[in-house]
């Protein structure tokens, strides 16, 4: 009998360990998600006030809902057997550098060059 008390033991210890590391995990992550929860609340209670914001809440959270629900539920189409498609970027030249154009490094630069002839001269 006394065999069984250390194995209900050692049993117990184990799962008392996994269950405190779960629980450590899940936690920081249910009350990051209750805080931003808060958040989203008191901007809503400020935004559409006391009477409306509920409704509104519930309407956001079941689009994001909705849209959660149909982002796990699609299929990859195309994957297998479908021919692959070799698609080229053309990178086209918008508009050249003209004469007298200046970026900001170059201006930087211009910059120094004058306050270090100024530190010089002074």
């Amino acid at each position: 009998m006394d065999i069984l008390a250390w194995l209900w033991w050692g049993v117990a210890s184990v799962l008392a360990i996994a269950w405190s590391l779960v629980w450590f995990l899940l936690g920081g992550w249910v009350s990051t998600i209750a805080q931003i929860a808060v958040l989203v609340g008191i901007i809503f209670f400020y935004k559409y006030g006391w009477q409306r914001a509920p409704a509104e809440i519930a309407a956001r959270v079941s689009t994001f809902g909705r849209f959660v629900w149909n982002w796990m539920r699609q299929r990859e189409t195309g994957v297998m057997g479908a021919p692959r498609v070799d698609v080229r970027e053309v990178v086209r030249t918008v508009r050249v550098k003209e004469a007298g154009d200046i970026n900001v490094s170059s201006l930087l630069n211009v910059l120094v060059f004058l306050g270090v002839a100024l530190l010089v001269v002074f």
